[in-house]
């Protein structure tokens, strides 16, 4: 029975040490924040002109918001056209 408590504990520890945040960076230029933990994931990117809301997005994974980094500058590239040969 010590074991199984034991080891609930470990369990336990080792999530709570994977939710707390190891880094948290900042752009001072754009204002963009960006904080990462093991399991998830932040960032904090102010209004634009013309916008009355700050653009928050939160990933779990954290390499989600590298991914959809990846994603959004894809989309403002222009599609190339099929070739029709």
């Amino acid at each position: 029975m010590k074991v199984k408590k034991w080891i609930g504990r470990v369990v336990l520890g080792a999530l709570a040490l994977s939710v707390i945040p190891y880094q948290i960076s900042g752009d001072e230029k754009t204002g963009t924040v960006e904080i990462r933990s093991l399991l998830w994931a932040l960032r904090k990117t102010p209004a634009g002109e013309g916008e009355r809301k700050d653009h928050i997005a939160f990933a779990i994974p954290p390499s989600g918001l590298d991914y959809a980094e990846a994603v959004g500058a894809d989309e403002d590239a222009s599609p190339e056209e099929p070739d029709e040969t």
